[in-house]
């Protein structure tokens, strides 16, 4: 019997079970649309409303009134939005009430000791959360520096050149960062591909105990070439569950696939690989449908939920945990060759690594079972 045989034979029956396969090609699509749409507004740019500044100005000079009318100039005001301070006292006081955000203080006779060249500073107690607002204010220092040394020495002409200013610059965002449905169509096809180790699952223990297996053990077959056919069997249908889903989110959700085709089928052919191996792994070693499709569940919500498929996570214990994830490198392969245009060949070498490890195990798993 040819390897080729039992493998047509095996991704016939997996078709032939209407409910499994109904649930693998609706599910997925249902969950892209859902999640994309529910969570759009997590990768949707947002307009940054303007943060309270609280600005304690006791300069009578030059300086603090220049400094309050640049905050309150047109450049600025998108940004900040000042709130008069009378004293320390109060600026800490509406810090610690979240009145405003950060606090200015510009200290008394500033403008006489920048102009005779003494040491002055402007005080400056900001949120680590807004880090932006402290540039602003070193921004004008540094032209107003510029303004007094020009001025010191009779050069003029650089009053225009110094004009303190924030240009707006608007970023083309299509293409460059992925929208909900882009996302979610990458994360949500691993994870039900992941489930797809039942098949993996189904095509070892359907047999057991049953007449098909006892005809297969006295069968002048190897029985490593029986596992290779149940394997290339169910990843032949996991496979194509993957290009469907592929095919209709791409032409029918307009998700973003922007990349080359050849990738993506070889990212999706390795990952369906692990996934049925890592079913008939899990077979192998519980021999029961129920145990290992548990199993399978909790392990594939534990890998999507590490590897930022269920919401996009950061932090350096999940960056570790998604070493062990397959889903990780999956998604670093195809967001960094659509969104970045940079092929991650270390990712692409751990994807490999993971397939060639639990392709192996399956196989040597089966050798031990049938010894």
């Amino acid at each position: 019997m040819k390897v080729w045989t039992i493998a047509f034979y095996t991704a016939l029956r997996h078709v032939r079970d209407i409910k499994a396969m109904a649930a693998f090609l609706l599910l997925p699509l249902v969950m892209m649309l859902l999640l994309g749409t529910m969570q759009s507004s997590k990768f949707t740019p947002t307009n940054v409303e303007p943060l309270n500044v609280g600005f304690l100005n006791k300069d009578d000079g030059r300086v603090g009134t220049e400094l309050k009318n640049y905050l309150q100039s047109q450049k600025v005001r998108g940004l900040i939005h000042l709130v008069p301070v009378t004293d320390m006292g109060e600026g800490y006081d509406f810090m610690k009430n979240d009145k405003i955000n950060s606090l200015i203080h510009v200290p008394a006779h500033l403008s006489e000791q920048l102009h005779q060249g003494e040491e002055g500073r402007v005080e400056f107690y900001g949120n680590e959360d807004y880090p932006f607002i402290q540039p602003v204010v070193e921004n004008f220092i540094r032209t107003h520096n510029l303004l007094l040394l020009a001025d010191q020495v009779g050069n003029h002409a650089a009053d225009s050149a110094g004009d303190p200013s924030i240009r707006e610059v608007k970023l083309e965002t299509s293409g460059k960062i992925p929208t909900g449905v882009d996302y979610y169509a990458v994360t949500t096809m691993f994870q039900f591909l992941l489930l797809g180790a039942l098949f993996g699952v189904f095509a070892v223990t359907k047999d057991i105990g049953n007449h098909t297996y006892s005809r297969f053990l006295a069968a002048p077959v190897k029985s490593s070439r029986v596992t290779l056919g149940k394997l290339l069997g169910s990843l032949i249908t996991v496979y194509g569950i993957s290009m469907f889903l592929f095919l209709v989110s791409k032409y029918v959700f307009r998700a973003n696939w922007d990349t080359r085709l050849w990738m993506i089928m070889l990212v999706l052919l390795l990952f369906a690989a692990i996934s049925v191996s890592f079913g008939m792994i899990m077979a192998y070693f519980t021999k029961s449908t129920m145990v290992s499709s548990l199993s399978l569940f909790i392990l594939s919500f534990v890998f999507t939920l590490i590897s930022g498929g269920i919401t996009p996570i950061d932090g350096a214990v999940f960056d570790t945990l998604s070493w062990f994830t397959p889903n990780s490198y999956g998604q670093k392969v195809l967001f960094s060759s659509i969104y970045d245009g940079t092929f991650m060949s270390s990712a692409m070498f751990g994807l490999t690594l993971y397939t060639g490890i639990t392709v192996a195990l399956a196989m040597v798993l089966e050798r031990r079972r049938v010894a």
